[in-house]
């Protein structure tokens, strides 16, 4: 079973001299279609939530712990509790409604460690006791590193036959080789104790790579363990979700999907977000800075776009403009962005359970894009523009920065000369009459992976199932 790792439990003293050491507000949420029912464990400090609660879905509940508390959560599914809170669950069970021990492996975990070494708390996601719902940490109101931690790959998918949990004819957990061979060798025990004896197996990898930020063997402390400094906080909310547990009706899989946006632009971005249902993700836009990654859940047969806008400007009400991809002066969108703009277009649980997903240059360029599946299985390619379009772009199709005087935008040729044959309208209407034209052809070739006008299917569209989704702003040329 997991342990409290020893870089988490070290004896912290508490800082005092002139810091003031608050208390921690955790607020946990279900993303997940199904209900779940978190389990706490406190290792130190007050039992947060009576031990155990539900959570339906959508539904959040906000617990706070005092300075030096530490412990950890986990979601339970499948639970069938009479009123008195006595039942069981198909994973994660502590022998009831309430807990009073941790779950029983395979589970995912989230850990805390809270106000340690320089007023820092320490938290991860863990692996180690095996696998049960995706499950992600995301600080809110620290300072220093206080990067999101989690696993939101389906790892039940990806499960060895030998570690997988079965519940009827679903894969409902995945054990930690620990847990299904118990020698030493897995368990980190014994001769192998230390972390020089106990190096990773072809099993904790198989975590690690689906899951780069989370726990996958006792001595995975380099790349899974992250702080957050307590003494800048004001309101150190901690964001716990879990996301996109799996639903089955009828033997078939509903998920919900998760877009990871990352920014590795060497400046701020303000995606710009539109929603071909009802359901409005990130509401609608928010700025993101250099380096920074934030976390959408969809629901099944979500569809829509997002973009990057550049060179925004908004006061306090949300009011302003941006450069480029400016979607009516709000910082959140009520519809698309203004041409030019790059594209990541999805259409989520299509035909036959596929995800649709493109990277558009039909509405011209302003950024570098790419989409990257996470986890999921069929194609599922790399679908992107991390060409610089803007450096090869006709003086005719430039849109300049007034502010700087540099190219900010590359038009399509349909925006710029609004004719037939460019917009694939009138006589020019079919993937029959619409043919590629030099202007397309320059998009084409500086980006072979994205769509370059309106009939460009076959070399543009890309599909996946059950998978995540990495859209990242200016992706590493690789």
């Amino acid at each position: 079973m997991a342990k409290f790792s020893s870089i988490h439990i070290l004896f912290f003293v508490f800082i005092t001299a002139g810091i003031a050491v608050s208390a921690t507000d955790f607020t946990l949420k279900n993303n997940c279609p199904n209900t779940v029912w978190a389990g706490t464990l406190a290792g130190q400090g007050p039992k947060l939530g009576d031990g155990g609660f539900e959570l339906t879905p959508g539904a959040s509940r906000q617990l706070t712990a005092p300075a030096g508390w530490s412990g950890r959560f986990w979601a339970r599914t499948g639970c069938n509790f009479d009123a008195s809170g006595n039942g069981r669950c198909v994973t994660g069970d502590c022998g009831g409604l309430r807990c009073n021990g941790g779950g029983v492996p395979p589970v995912t975990l989230a850990e805390f460690t809270l106000v340690g070494d320089g007023g820092k708390d320490f938290y991860d996601v863990s692996l180690v006791d095996g696998y049960n719902v995706k499950l992600g940490i995301r600080p809110s109101g620290g300072s220093g590193d206080c990067k999101y931690a989690g696993c939101v790959a389906d790892l039940n998918a990806a499960c060895p036959d030998v570690l997988k949990v079965m519940d009827q004819n679903n894969v409902v957990a995945c054990k930690s080789a620990c847990e299904r061979f118990n020698t030493d060798q897995y368990c980190c025990r014994g001769a192998n104790s230390t972390p020089q004896t106990c190096p990773p197996t072809d099993y904790s990898r198989i975590f690690k790579n689906a899951c780069p930020d989370a726990y996958s063997y006792a001595y995975d402390d380099e790349t899974s363990t992250f702080t957050c400094d307590e003494r800048a906080r004001r309101s150190g909310d901690r964001l716990l979700a879990f996301f996109n547990c799996y639903m089955f009706s009828r033997g078939i899989a509903v998920s919900a999907t998760v877009f990871t946006l990352q920014n590795s632009c060497p400046y701020t971005v303000w995606p710009g977000i539109l929603s071909g249902n009802d359901n409005t993700l990130g509401d609608g836009g928010f700025p993101l800075t250099p380096g920074a990654s934030v976390q959408l859940t969809a629901p099944a047969g979500w569809s829509g776009r997002f973009w990057a806008r550049t060179g925004c400007n908004f006061d306090a009400s949300g009011h302003g403009n941006c450069v480029t991809g400016d979607c009516g002066g709000v910082l959140k969108c009520n519809g698309g962005g203004v041409p030019p703009v790059t594209l990541a277009e999805f259409t989520l649980v299509g035909d036959g359970g596929k995800d649709f997903y493109d990277v558009s240059l039909v509405d011209g360029y302003n950024v570098e894009m790419g989409i990257k599946p996470q986890g999921g299985s069929g194609d599922c390619h790399y679908a992107g523009c991390v060409a610089d379009v803007n450096a090869v772009c006709p003086n005719e199709l430039r849109i300049m920065d007034p502010h700087t005087g540099i190219i900010a935008a590359c038009k399509s040729a349909c925006a710029a000369f609004n004719s037939e044959e460019f917009c694939c309208t009138g006589a020019h209407a079919t993937p029959q009459t619409c043919s590629p034209t030099h202007y397309s052809a320059m998009f084409k070739s500086a980006c072979p992976g994205a769509y370059s006008y309106a009939y460009d299917d076959a070399t543009s569209t890309f599909t996946c199932t059950g998978s995540n989704y990495l859209i990242s702003f200016c992706p590493t040329r690789s």
